[in-house]
């Protein structure tokens, strides 16, 4: 469960214009922890949405802890969606292992290609080798969990991948980091102090623009019953049945995912103002404080749009089929 103290209140700064109609697809690897809630299933359904409608582009996704379930569902996600090839790593160091209420079920329930974790590459690995391959500064990272993974990457030497250190080759494939963490002006929120060091030193080091969708955005975001219309063949549909009886639940790593795809060429900027300018800073208990500073290439997201349209938006992504069937 994420739980934070709740944050204060921030005005809102200026809009910026829509995207074109017509791009190419966002590269985005996600990195998730999806374990203790099921929200980070939900994130990964609308990230194949937009993939299926040519709105972003897979390149890899990881797991940031250590329950052995995560890899086998999240794989299974992929699988149902009909992009089983997605290269998939796994953390390799320490990281939390928590139980699931519905990951061996879903690995056990449904079709997936890996046979276990232990069969999947190093994440850090699989992020440098799918890095290197991509233009420069076109990727858009999003992590909707705790930030052991990014801090391994930003700490990784050269390889047979790229020579460059895990800093020089973030700074010069990723264009910016859409992180489901925080809570804005400060607070406490869990993908931040679940693992404290790896979020302060992430988020210190980062190279690129980040934006933040704290805790607030997500909170009053209801989202995950309209599932009970989806036939019993869709994984996403039986995670939310195990997870909490078909319910709705706060959609906090929705909101980064459809952010990181849609929003920043300003394409959301009916749904959400952005906060920018400033600096976020992750103590060692895990709580962030917001610094204002010209310079800074930090940024966070203001509720702008009421929470029941945005959450129709997520939803109508949610329920969206795979292509092949």
């Amino acid at each position: 469960m994420k739980t934070c103290y709740l944050p204060l209140v921030v005005t809102s700064l200026v809009l910026v214009s829509r995207p074109l109609a017509a791009k190419p697809p966002v590269p985005v690897i996600f990195d998730t922890d999806m374990m203790t809630d099921v929200d980070d299933v939900g994130a990964a359904a609308v990230l194949h949405a937009l993939a299926n409608r040519g709105e972003a582009r897979i390149v890899a996704v990881g797991v940031c802890v250590k329950n052995p379930w995560t890899p086998l569902c999240l794989d299974v996600l992929n699988t149902y969606f009909g992009r089983g090839d997605i290269p998939l790593g796994v953390v390799r160091g320490a990281a939390r292992n928590e139980p699931s209420k519905y990951a061996e079920a879903i690995a056990r329930e449904f079709p997936h290609r890996l046979k276990s974790a232990a069969d999947a590459p190093d994440v850090v690995a699989v992020y440098r080798r799918m890095l290197a391959k991509q233009p420069d500064a076109s990727l858009v990272f999003i992590s909707v969990g705790q930030l052991t993974n990014l801090r391994d990457l930003l700490q990784s030497p050269g390889d047979a991948a790229s020579d460059l250190s895990g800093v020089e080759l973030v700074e010069k494939k990723v264009r910016a980091w859409v992180c489901m963490g925080g809570a804005f002006p400060r607070g406490r929120e869990y993908n931040l102090f679940d693992d404290a060091p790896a979020a302060a030193y992430a988020v210190k080091h980062w190279p690129t623009p980040v934006v933040f969708s704290g805790f607030e955005i997500g909170n009053e975001i209801a989202s995950g019953a309209i599932l009970r219309n989806e036939p019993k063949t869709s994984p996403v549909r039986r995670a939310y049945e195990l997870y909490d009886g078909l319910h709705d639940r706060q959609s906090w790593d929705l909101t980064a995912v459809l952010y990181a795809v849609r929003g920043l060429d300003g394409g959301l900027a009916d749904m959400w103002d952005i906060h920018r300018g400033g600096t976020l800073e992750v103590k060692a208990d895990g709580s962030n404080q917001w610094h204002a500073s010209p310079a800074g290439r930090h940024a966070y997201l203001v509720k702008k749009m009421p929470p029941q349209k945005v959450a129709a938006v997520l939803e109508a992504l949610m329920i969206e089929r795979p292509l092949h069937k």
